[in-house]
């Protein structure tokens, strides 16, 4: 079965007390596609300009991504560049150019349509996430992503999201920013009260992540051993790792989404053990499940 995930390409620029790189492909679409590529066929909507070496949709193409909906624009591709000065802590913002990106508007090409299950909204404009919204099914399992400036700038379009989707991926600080409450306990019974949804994922970095129901709240560890160099693109590897799981189960029930989290998990740890996608573009199915085998026993979850 396919997944379809909607976000971001780019190049980025990259500093981290390990090294730096420049004009690596990175964004959430290529990080979240890689790491579900394991388990599923993602296929991609996203937008490059012309810039975009051709050679790599191919490279894609041969690990089961479908590219179809990663459309081409006359002038450049989205470019990022960030510094970390620890490697622990969100990175320092040195330029963002939205190029062909600043335009994007979301087709979802109709052969995605029918070949699946899950949709995965990335980090983009909750408008344009709404509008990919309107042309899907309501059959369709939804998980979500977004960022602080989202959260600030458009919150009435992200609300209207937010009561649209099964399961949301934030971390620590945007929760506080959503429900204004300093404790845990108080935002959770803020989101459960004011939307649908049924799962709220908090990554948590290097200390793991919690999966937050209605009625229950459970922790998922981080690789331990991991050699981390760049933490970019963690979350989409992450969720990537995540939902492809979920797609090769019968039921989206709280065991399962535990499950997949570890398994999300198991995948980013070898995403922060090299610049970009380097590690994780040449990894092995063999590699993964090691991994995962060892955190499922961290976690002990049967």
């Amino acid at each position: 079965m396919s997944i379809i995930v909607v976000g971001s390409t780019a190049f980025d620029d990259i500093e981290t007390p390990k090294g730096k790189k420049t004009r690596i492909i990175g964004g959430s679409c290529i990080y979240f596609s890689l790491a579900a590529c394991f388990r599923s066929n993602p296929q991609i909507v996203s937008v490059v300009g012309k810039d975009f070496s051709k050679n790599f949709f191919k490279e894609l193409n041969k690990k089961n991504i479908d590219t179809s909906g990663l459309l081409i624009k006359d002038g450049k591709t989205f470019s990022w560049g960030g510094k970390y000065k620890s490697i622990s802590e969100d990175p320092e913002t040195r330029f963002t150019n939205l190029n062909v990106f600043e335009n994007f508007q979301p087709i979802i090409p109709s052969s995605y349509k029918i070949k699946n299950k899950i949709v995965f909204l990335a980090n983009i404009d909750p408008d344009l996430q709404n509008k990919v919204l309107d042309s899907l099914d309501s059959k369709k399992f939804i998980g979500m992503d977004t960022m602080n400036f989202w959260i600030n700038s458009k919150r009435k379009s992200l609300d209207k999201a937010f009561k649209r989707i099964n399961l949301l991926t934030i971390n620590e600080l945007e929760l506080s920013l959503i429900t204004k409450k300093k404790s845990l306990e108080k935002s959770l019974e803020y989101i459960f009260n004011r939307y649908p949804i049924k799962f709220l994922v908090i990554k948590k970095g290097s200390s793991g992540s919690l999966l937050a129901t209605r009625n229950s709240l459970n922790w998922i560890p981080c690789y331990p051993f991991a050699n981390m160099i760049d933490p970019t693109g963690a979350g989409d590897s992450f969720a990537g790792g995540l939902f492809s799981f979920l797609n090769n189960v019968n039921s989206f029930d709280k065991k399962n989404i535990l499950l997949g989290m570890i398994y999300g998990s198991a995948i980013a740890s070898f995403t922060i053990e090299s610049f970009g996608t380097n590690k994780i573009f040449n990894l092995s199915k063999q590699e993964i499940d090691n991994r995962y085998k060892i955190l499922k026993k961290i976690a002990k979850i049967i």
